[in-house]
């Protein structure tokens, strides 16, 4: 890319949606760091707990927004469109709080912790649509402002919480910072409305949240049975590296959302679906070439380059094919399924998540030996691309779905995996 060409993109393309997107997850990062190094390990494990118990409630319904957002453009291009979405978005946010308070009141942190956790919980709800809000600003021009705001809460607020050593003001923080696009769309609107349109996108959401939530279920129990079987140090290896793998499907549905939104402007669903895969790929091509790469330092000792190869006990080859897997199957699940997709998809998921959490329970020798901590998360995803139904997505999920099969048989014919010792 000429450097001429980066403000452009920054400012109109799904690049700088996957910038705006990934810049609050790396600052919350770096403010987590000057507050373990600022304060006792104790202030990092409240911060942990808020976040991780603030993201429960809002689980089932978060990984839909985005993308059920992301095909209402028309409605979004008005003015009273933008404000009964945010409408919607607050009253499913002040859900998210409400019930998230009462059940921490009830049974969990009590007292101040519950409503900082509660607060996160509303943040979190209003974060998840972040991929369908940024495009917006950009066809506004109002992008530089809306990322001026977040970057007065993070790294602005949460760095000077961080120092502060003040883990419930650090939540705080963070929270403000994911959920400050959907709070710039906030405008007076009719309650009887927003509360209407709010329950069409719980009802448009849940399907790709359950699809989403049975995926992610594989991966504690793969977690559990690697620690038993390779053990603390191999397994924490292997976590880093997936965090990786995490941000680039991060900004993969970042730059899906951004594509899909253009396209949704004129024609049917199909053809805005081509379309916006058409306009998605180079960038996929581009993270998959990341995701090689990101392999290489983790497997392989380049010379010159220090501590590359150092996790290569631990990594095995099927992980070059998995860096890659979530974020091309997890985005053609999400943003490119078609009306009968989007009730199979469920089914699906829930399917392939029980095969392989049962392997996982009954024999789960050589899916640690073979795909580590993250690789049956993968699996899943790759055996829910079956299930992708509607034309003309469906020869492009089978291409990929088969594409991913012969990548894995051909690792999995190139070395003999992670060594261990049986429990």
């Amino acid at each position: 890319m000429k450097l001429s060409s980066l403000p452009r993109a920054l400012m109109h393309g799904g690049t700088g949606v996957a910038f705006a997107v990934l810049l609050p997850r790396g600052l919350s990062l770096a403010a987590q760091w000057v507050l373990a190094l600022s304060t006792q390990p104790a202030a990092l494990a409240a911060l942990a707990n808020y976040l991780s118990r603030g993201m429960v409630v809002v689980s089932l319904v978060a990984a839909g927004l985005s993308p059920v957002l992301a095909r209402r453009t028309r409605a979004l291009a008005t003015r009273a469109g933008r404000a009964l979405a945010g409408g919607a978005l607050a009253m499913l946010a002040a859900v998210a709080f409400s019930t998230t308070l009462a059940h921490e009141l009830a049974f969990g942190l009590g007292g101040t912790a519950a409503l900082v956790t509660a607060f996160f919980s509303a943040c979190t709800l209003l974060a998840a649509a972040s991929s369908s809000i940024w495009p917006l600003f950009q066809r506004e021009g109002r992008y530089l402002r809306s990322l001026a705001v977040l970057l007065f809460f993070s790294p602005g607020a949460s760095m000077l919480a961080a120092l502060a050593g003040s883990p419930e003001a650090l939540a705080t923080a963070i929270g403000f910072a994911g959920a400050s696009p959907a709070l710039l769309l906030l405008r007076p609107t009719r309650v009887r409305r927003a509360a209407r349109y709010a329950v069409l996108i719980i009802r448009r959401a849940f399907p790709y949240s359950v699809a989403n939530f049975a995926t992610v279920v594989v991966y504690p129990i793969s977690l559990s049975v690697n620690l038993k079987y390779i053990g603390e140090h191999r397994v924490g290896q292997q976590v880093l590296y997936w965090s990786f793998a995490v941000a680039l499907t991060n900004a993969s549905q970042a730059i899906a959302a951004r594509a899909v939104a253009g396209a949704s402007a004129s024609g049917d669903e199909a053809t805005s679906h081509t379309r916006a895969l058409r306009a998605w790929l180079p960038p996929a091509v581009a993270l998959s070439a990341a995701g090689a790469l990101i392999y290489a330092l983790f497997a392989i000792p380049i010379p010159g380059i220090p501590h590359t190869g150092a996790a290569r006990d631990a990594m095995t080859a099927t992980m070059l094919v998995s860096v890659v897997g979530p974020h091309i199957t997890d985005t053609l699940c999400v943003y490119f399924s078609g009306p009968r997709s989007r009730r199979a998809l469920p089914i699906g998921s829930v399917l392939s998540s029980a095969c392989v959490a049962g392997c996982l329970l009954l024999a789960p020798a050589p899916l640690v030996r073979h795909f580590g901590v993250f690789g049956p998360t993968v699996l899943v995803g790759v055996a829910r691309l079956a299930f992708v139904i509607d034309a003309p997505m469906r020869r492009y999920a089978l291409g990929a779905m088969f594409l991913f099969i012969a990548a894995f048989a051909a690792t999995l014919a190139l070395g003999p995996g992670v060594s261990f010792e049986p429990p």
